[in-house]
């Protein structure tokens, strides 16, 4: 268990990006590249969640009009590169190769069983909900470069990605959510599976972190003050993306990141302790 957590806590500590984001310390076109990243994230799993929202396990934590971040994200895409780069921005085609990998991961899971698609929306959108507000408020400083006395500091324009606007008390729909999850009908040889596919979450994140480094490292991003000609960057593979993934066994409760990190891999602690 202790080679487990170092070895989880050596994969994040690698991640410059994660360290950076966390802390504020990106630039404006990382920024972009990371939201448009994520909309082809949270459109795969959300038609997927939409496709399989009758399955047993699915229907048990499917809350569409509370979680769903597509429209947020592209809102946030056209804040800052305008709505008419938008269909741009969101062609499939320029998806780069760790935002292909984490579509086909959401694919294949369903592929194998639709209550895998438990550990994406529970790790993506309970970490959304929990550490949303305090990434949205270094975002609003750094990126936005707004001060807590400007009129505009309360606004969510460029940030709707981490506003649900439905949730009265976040803290009491995290917990009707977790409720709802220990609902889901699960086999041991299923709960194995979630646990093991909230670790595929969690590599899939710092994957994606690790390329938006290695694009801004190499110059390849498309900067905001030149997004006329929108190139589709294609790094080679990261060396986290071709990293073998963990086994169960190094999933252990002292593995901590700040805020919505924890959660990449929450999901899997929950489901052992519901054994």
């Amino acid at each position: 268990m202790r080679q487990g957590t170092k070895a989880v806590h050596a994969m994040a500590e690698k991640s410059v990006f994660t360290k950076r984001f966390l802390k504020g310390d990106i630039s404006k076109s990382e920024y972009g590249q990371y939201i448009r990243s994520l909309y082809f994230i949270y459109r795969a799993m959300e038609n997927l969640l939409e496709q399989h929202q009758d399955h047993p396990a699915i229907e048990m934590i499917y809350f569409p009009e509370d979680l769903n971040r597509e429209q947020a994200l592209l809102d946030d895409l056209a804040y800052f590169y305008g709505p008419d780069l938008v269909p741009m921005l969101t062609d499939p085609m320029t998806m780069t190769p760790a935002v292909k990998q984490y579509v086909h991961a959401l694919e294949s899971a369903c592929l194998v069983d639709p209550s895998l698609l438990v550990s994406h929306s529970y790790t993506r959108y309970l970490g959304d909900l929990s550490g949303g507000q305090i990434l949205a408020k270094r975002l609003k400083k750094h990126i936005l470069q707004l001060k807590k006395s400007d009129s505009s500091w309360h606004a969510q324009e460029g940030v709707s990605f981490y506003y649900f606007n439905t949730i009265g008390n976040t803290n009491e729909f995290k917990n009707m959510y977790r409720q709802q999850l220990d609902q889901v009908p699960v086999t041991e040889s299923l709960k194995a599976s979630i646990v093991e596919e909230s670790i595929r979450c969690f590599e899939l994140n710092i994957a994606l972190f690790d390329e938006i480094q290695a694009l801004s490292e190499a110059n390849s991003l498309v900067q905001l003050d030149q997004v006329q000609a929108i190139p589709p960057p294609e790094p080679s593979p990261t060396a986290s993306q071709k990293r073998d993934l963990p086994t169960l066994s190094t999933l252990s409760p002292a593995t901590t990141i700040l805020t919505s990190m924890v959660i990449l891999i929450g999901c899997g602690f929950y489901m052992r302790q519901r054994s």
